[in-house]
């Protein structure tokens, strides 16, 4: 039975890891058109952003579901904050693209215009890429998994910690804003409430209830310090 679930575990992690990779190059089709200056009827241009949106969709929900479990001695996130994110972005592409091709209920105001900027939105990738990268290797110096799902077994002050609590957290809801920005998709920016509030109950919010039980007045010490954000 045990080898049994590691082959299936197997097999599903390499269906999954071909979903994704179909997603993603159908998300390239997608923008290099939607970016570009080449016509397209439509009704394809729709049936394009469903190869794109649905396999992402699959691929968040099978990862939740048969991955995502917390070790007792954790925090009990509501899921993978990646898996979040990417959640939170398609929806919001696959919001959009609905509209703009299927339903076309209503359209984005002018204004809003402002947030579509390569440039800018780059800018915002570099800085949530540098972020997390930073919040990463720290955790790898410690030794420490910097899934919320396992267990912890210090609590970071310094470096990146010393300025906001949730680093890698503020560093995914700046990747998507960036992301949106540069995709000219202001839905994905949109979304990013989603993103900020599921976080901030979610996950967030039953991170701090555990670190607080574990580590007591070191953590409320630290939490009084510094910003949960920023």
């Amino acid at each position: 039975m045990f080898k049994k679930n590691l082959l299936f575990k197997a097999l599903l992690q390499n269906i999954l890891y071909i979903l994704f990779l179909y997603a993603i190059y159908n998300y390239f089709i997608f923008f290099k058109w939607y970016l570009g200056d080449t016509q397209m009827i439509i009704e394809n241009a729709y049936y394009l952003s469903l190869k794109s949106s649905v396999p992402l969709f699959l691929f968040v929900f099978f990862i939740h579901i048969f991955f995502h479990e917390n070790d007792i001695d954790a925090a009990q996130v509501i899921s993978f904050p990646p898996i979040i994110f990417l959640f939170s972005s398609n929806c919001g592409f696959m919001l959009a693209t609905t509209n703009m091709y299927y339903l076309q209920l209503y359209k984005i105001p002018e204004f809003f215009d402002l947030l579509r900027s390569d440039v800018v939105g780059l800018i915002f990738i570099i800085i949530a890429m540098s972020i997390i990268s930073n919040a990463l290797r720290k955790f790898k110096s410690n030794s420490e998994d910097p899934n919320p799902t396992s267990s912890s077994t210090q609590i970071f002050c310094d470096g990146i910690y010393k300025y906001t609590r949730n680093p890698m957290y503020l560093g995914l809801i700046l990747f998507q804003i960036g992301l949106g920005m540069v995709l000219s998709m202001i839905h994905i920016i949109f979304f990013t409430l989603f993103t900020y509030f599921v976080y901030r109950y979610g996950v967030i919010a039953r991170e701090e209830a555990y670190l607080n039980q574990k580590f007591g007045e070191s953590y409320k010490q630290y939490t009084q310090k510094t910003r949960r954000w920023f």
